[in-house]
């Protein structure tokens, strides 16, 4: 009998280690799980988080953007520019139309620099005509146009620029 109550001992204490390891096993598993949701949870908040930082700084550099250009202290002014070089003789006419434009630095609205003048076409008065001007023109109304700045100032308008040149051929030419 003593044998048989070692016996039962055994089993039932085997039965015992079984039955704690089981609901250990569990209980760990249930730790993991809840580690797992926490880390989610985690994850989620800090994205949040880092989302409206976001929002904010974008917030931030938008309203510092359009409070430097509103407040600039610079400007650079454009207007066409026209010059006819050579001379008109009696027997020769010699002259040479340069047309382009020119730009300037002004800092609180006081000329910095000298001005640059950029020479965008130049025509001989014999080959002097509308299709050339216009072809000229529409160069220089291209060039200005793609200059991508807010602090841009065009000092006059290119279209009555051209119209100017044009009446100027016809006068010269009566």
């Amino acid at each position: 009998m003593t044998i048989e109550l070692l016996i039962a001992i055994i089993v039932t204490s085997l039965i015992w280690i079984l039955i704690v390891l089981i609901l250990f096993n569990n209980l760990k598993r249930k730790n993991i799980e809840a580690l797992k949701n926490q880390e989610i949870d985690f994850e989620k908040e800090k994205n949040q988080i880092l989302k409206r930082i976001r929002t904010e700084k974008q917030a931030e550099f938008d309203k510092g953007y359009k409070s430097g250009i509103g407040k600039s202290d610079f400007i650079v002014q454009v207007e066409p520019y026209k010059n006819t070089i050579g001379k008109k003789g009696y027997f020769q006419n010699s002259q040479v139309m340069e047309i382009g434009y020119i730009y300037r630095l002004f800092v609180k609205g006081i000329p910095s620099l000298d001005p640059h003048i950029q020479i965008v076409e130049r025509i001989k008065v014999s080959e002097l005509n509308e299709q050339n001007v216009n072809s000229a023109i529409g160069k220089l109304d291209t060039i200005i146009n793609k200059i991508p700045s807010p602090h841009l100032k065009l000092a006059g308008n290119v279209k009555e620029f051209g119209s100017g040149i044009l009446k100027t051929i016809k006068t010269k030419r009566k």
